[in-house]
């Protein structure tokens, strides 16, 4: 099966997605395009189109629409899957052409809005990357299937040895709303804990009382060396798989990852929510850096959980799934001119 991916390339969660079922899915034995219109990073051309060169995945950038008809037309993928809303669009019209499935997948909030509803009408299947997103957008794509993000589980894994592992680490690509957030976990690290609070962002926050390291493309020795992770999204997928305590945050805390907390009707992983206060944090942090049974118990528990549950190759199948039974995007129903009335 041949897959055409469209996305607009940032360092986002997104784009890690986008890579990482193009992997999956090579491996399964699909032969896989990438196409990324935009590129917002020059870490594309030097770290991540390197990379998918090297497993053998076709690449591609640039907005212009001739490359891609011509691409479309000479090549003639069996599914184009677009990843961006700026996208969704160009999927539905070469799609169209071809008469091959057109495949939309909705990575947040926000798509109930009307100028997308057309495009997720007109696709052959929409994806949700987890069921408020779906909840948001049912009324409105006539097909819809929920498929989780996940992550490699067989490249995030937990270090060698039975060491202790217990840094904490915020890891993110910031933005400013995500300040008072991390400003508070940096007064907690630095009044409770007499301790420096090691930053990974793609720009400095420039908080006192951190100790601030610029964003890297591969971030598994960072969590393998780390023990505790505050982070979101993928990030926090990754540093369970490492065999990492999260503490799940983004604008606001959601509570440590654990059995209990995802057990929970309203568990998601976007750090957004506010479930619990920043007292809850201390006195989480508090728990895990006093006693070690306690953290490296819940570090093996996250593990596991990443092998049952955040596993990417078996996203991929799903998505897999989705390709096979999707129909061809449908043709534009033809309006009648109505004349001499």
């Amino acid at each position: 099966m041949k897959i055409l991916l469209l996305a607009e390339f940032f360092l986002s969660g997104q784009t890690t997605h986008v890579l990482d079922l193009a992997e999956q899915l090579k491996r399964m034995g699909c032969d896989v395009h990438v196409r990324f219109t935009r590129v917002h990073s020059p870490l594309f051309g030097t770290e991540y189109a390197p990379r998918l060169k090297e497993q053998g995945i076709a690449v591609s950038t640039g907005t212009g629409t001739s490359f891609l008809s011509y691409l479309v037309r000479r090549w003639r993928p069996d599914v184009i899957h677009a990843h961006s809303s700026t996208l969704f669009a160009s999927a539905n019209r070469l799609a169209r052409r071809l008469r091959i499935p057109s495949i939309l997948t909705c990575h947040g909030l926000g798509f109930s809005h009307p100028k997308y509803q057309e495009d997720l009408r007109g696709a052959s299947h929409v994806i949700a990357i987890g069921p408020k997103v779906a909840q948001e957008i049912r009324h409105i794509c006539p097909k819809l299937t929920v498929i989780p993000n996940g992550v490699n589980t067989e490249y995030y894994v937990p270090p060698q040895g039975s060491f202790l592992r217990n840094q904490v680490v915020y890891i993110a690509r910031m933005d400013r709303g995500k300040i008072p957030a991390l400003t508070r976990l940096t007064q907690i690290m630095n009044s409770t804990f007499h301790r420096q609070l090691m930053v990974v962002a793609d720009w400095d926050p420039k908080i006192a009382g951190i100790v601030y390291h610029p964003w890297t493309p591969d971030l598994r020795p960072i969590l393998q060396q780390a023990g505790i992770v505050a982070a979101s999204g993928r990030t926090a997928r990754e540093a369970l798989a490492c065999g990492s305590a999260v503490l799940l945050m983004q604008r606001r805390y959601d509570g440590l990852v654990s059995p209990a907390l995802t057990g929970r009707a309203d568990f998601d992983f976007s750090g957004n929510l506010g479930r619990f206060t920043f007292s809850r944090l201390r006195s989480d942090l508090k728990r895990l850096l006093t006693s070690r049974t306690a953290l490296q118990k819940l570090q093996r528990w996250g593990r596991r959980y990443a092998e049952d549950n955040l596993n990417s190759a078996n996203m991929a199948a799903a998505i897999a799934a989705v390709y096979a039974g999707a129909a061809p995007v449908e043709a534009r129903p033809k309006h009648r001119s109505w004349q001499g009335r």
